[in-house]
């Protein structure tokens, strides 16, 4: 296995707003966990008591002093995230520091997440697009830890235990991760004080362990009971690209074009919304999700049960028609347009660039040069993205998920 730096240091003067964005993102989150939940309740608890100080006396001196604390477990990372004004940006540094390497993992607040989690499970499962959404993600990705959900379910929730959470830390620590600061700051002075106080996790990276391959279930189609009254809710797709594909940018433009730009446009929601009338509710997206993992192609309709059919097949002769017949010319530049214009708006503020530096080194991707982006699109040709749709696009190979209106489950 190919040993890497255990920690990278990304800095970046952002002028404007006197704040700092300072972030943490260790290697971990779901996709790496042990036991269901464990990300999730971890990434929590790292702003839940240190050494030098309990969770509430962080929550006082944050408060006291304008500070905004953070901190979670994601798909891929354990997190942790303050904001603060630019003149305390060591006592910011100082404060990321402590939680992430002095974390106590108290256990009345332990079961304090646990059950926040729970209580978060179970108003998802109330929500009928969100259960067959659930249902969905594990006809994709079983056994892939992607097919649960990030909040692992009411069983793993009740035995996690703080070594547990302690243990999945410390080889979150050992896989090592990116410190990012933005905002009005000096660079140097910031990079060698993220050095001094970081310098534990000096030297190589634990190799990554394996994650089991996304086979997804063997059923093409799978109905489960999502509860609604009167209304149905179809999924449809199947996996698509990591993040880091050299396609994504050109399947992106795909997406536009079918539906995933602004407002109500693109073919599908054309078709199925003002044509045919059969949801007020469709979206579509060709990579969701996609992240070190492949994501998903999926097409989301909300109908009544009587006209389900018909939006199913909809969707497929939409993405049947796309790969037989290609795009237009002018779809193309209006869907380039489109991604070139809405980049600049992502780029505005101290926190949305620690976001996208620390996205680009999870990613090796230099989603920070905005040039990068705009190089890409308009050095893309109608034959590199007709050529991504044929290769990621697969209507034969779609799986769909249906979540009927009858009674809901109950919920152990």
């Amino acid at each position: 296995m190919v040993m890497t730096e255990k920690l990278t240091v990304r800095t970046r003067r952002v002028s404007g707003v006197p704040i700092i964005a300072a972030r943490i993102w260790l290697r971990g989150g779901l996709r790496l966990e042990h036991i269901p939940g464990q990300s999730f309740v971890t990434g929590r608890l790292l702003a839940e008591g240190t050494k030098n100080r309990t969770w509430d006396q962080i929550a006082v001196h944050a408060e006291d002093r304008g500070i905004l604390v953070q901190s979670f477990g994601s798909m891929e990372t354990l997190c942790v995230s303050i904001e603060a004004l630019a003149a305390d940006w060591e006592l910011a540094l100082t404060w990321l520091a402590e939680l992430v390497l002095e974390p106590t993992f108290p256990e009345d607040r332990l079961d304090w997440i646990a059950r926040q989690a729970a209580a978060e499970l179970e108003s998802l499962l109330d929500q009928p697009e969100a259960r067959a959404g659930r249902g969905f993600l594990e006809q994709l990705y079983q056994p892939h830890p992607y097919a649960r959900p990030l909040q692992g379910d009411a069983a793993s929730l009740a035995r996690l235990t703080v070594d547990d959470c302690a243990a999945f830390h410390r080889r979150a620590l050992g896989w090592g991760g990116t410190v990012v600061v933005t905002g009005e700051i000096d660079e140097a002075a910031v990079q060698a004080r993220v050095g001094e106080l970081f310098a534990e996790l000096a030297g190589a990276a634990t190799p990554l362990p394996d994650v089991p391959a996304a086979r997804g279930l063997t059923e093409q189609r799978l109905e489960v009971v999502a509860g609604d009254a009167d209304q149905a809710h179809l999924y449809a797709g199947h996996l698509s690209l990591p993040r880091a594909h050299p396609e994504l940018p050109a399947l992106e433009v795909v997406g536009v074009v079918l539906g995933a730009g602004a407002g109500m446009s693109g073919r599908l929601p054309e078709r199925i919304r003002e044509q045919e009338g059969l949801a007020y509710a469709s979206d579509i997206n060709v990579a969701s999700g996609a992240g070190v993992d492949a994501g998903r192609l999926v097409a989301y309709v909300g109908t009544s049960p009587s006209t389900l059919e018909q939006a199913e097949r909809a969707i497929r002769e939409e993405l049947s028609r796309l790969i037989d017949d290609g795009i237009k010319q002018t779809e193309l530049e209006d869907a380039r347009a489109y991604l070139i214009g809405r980049d600049p708006f992502r780029r505005e503020t101290a926190r949305q660039w620690a976001n996208l530096l620390a996205e680009s080194e999870l990613y090796g991707l230099p989603l920070d040069r905005p040039e990068w982006v705009v190089e890409v699109l308009e050095a893309m040709s109608l034959d590199d993205v007709e050529a991504a749709a044929r290769r990621w696009i697969r209507p034969d190979e779609l799986k769909v998920t249906v979540g009927m209106p009858k009674a809901p489950l109950s919920i152990n």
